[in-house]
């Protein structure tokens, strides 16, 4: 069950863009920074999605970037979750208790993030959309 939390956490925090720009204005350091990454990731991912619902073109070259983006900040989000009182609790965090609960967790979602999205940066450069929309729509399910 935690683990079905902390996916699903990770994956709205990262597609919930106006969510996320609403709680930034109150946002300060570690807080700010981890919400700069998840609304980077959000826009990312939005572009890729939008793809897929003909609101755009496909483009092999952007969902290729969109993932490098989204495992680049994969790479170091354990770093931006310490279990200080202002990680914890700081102005304007929504992070879930489940992360400081179960960090040993927390990290295999982390890597198994990265690695989902090293793995459609991969599959783009193939340009096949049916493979691209396969692993994008799996990489949203960790």
């Amino acid at each position: 069950m935690k683990t079905n939390l902390l996916a699903s956490g990770i994956f709205a925090a990262s597609t919930l863009i106006a969510v996320g720009a609403f709680a930034h204005s109150g946002a300060t350091g570690i807080v700010k920074e981890r919400m700069d990454g998840m609304m980077a990731m959000g826009k990312a991912l939005g572009s890729v999605a939008d793809m897929f619902k003909g609101k755009t073109s496909f483009d092999a070259a952007t969902v290729a970037a969109s993932a490098k983006i989204v495992g680049n900040h994969a790479e170091k989000m354990a770093s931006l979750f310490p279990g200080t009182k202002a990680s914890r609790e700081g102005s304007g965090t929504e992070a879930l208790p489940a992360i400081w609960d179960d960090q040993a967790k927390f990290s295999k979602l982390i890597v198994a993030l990265e690695k989902k999205y090293v793995e459609l940066a991969s599959i783009a450069a193939t340009q096949d959309q049916a493979q691209v929309r396969r692993t994008f729509s799996n990489a949203g399910g960790i």
